[in-house]
């Protein structure tokens, strides 16, 4: 479902999120979640980071974001 790859890549543009609520947001248990994080990070660069702040939940911790790269 290339739909629910191009939401999780909207809400992680530029926002790093945790998983929690990248599921919160689209109602995808975790394994999909993270299928389509794999599936995303083999188009454009996906950010990872263990010590950052979801902008979401504002938890300290893993969290996923896209850099839009300049244009």
């Amino acid at each position: 479902m290339p739909e629910k790859a191009a939401l999780i890549a909207a809400l992680i543009l530029e926002r790093p999120l945790c998983i929690e609520c990248i599921e919160a947001k689209t109602g995808l248990d975790r394994r999909e979640t993270q299928a389509y994080l794999v599936r995303i990070a083999r188009v454009v660069q996906l950010r990872r980071s263990k010590g950052d702040r979801c902008q979401s939940c504002g938890e300290v911790g893993r969290v996923f974001w896209l850099i839009q790269p300049p244009g």
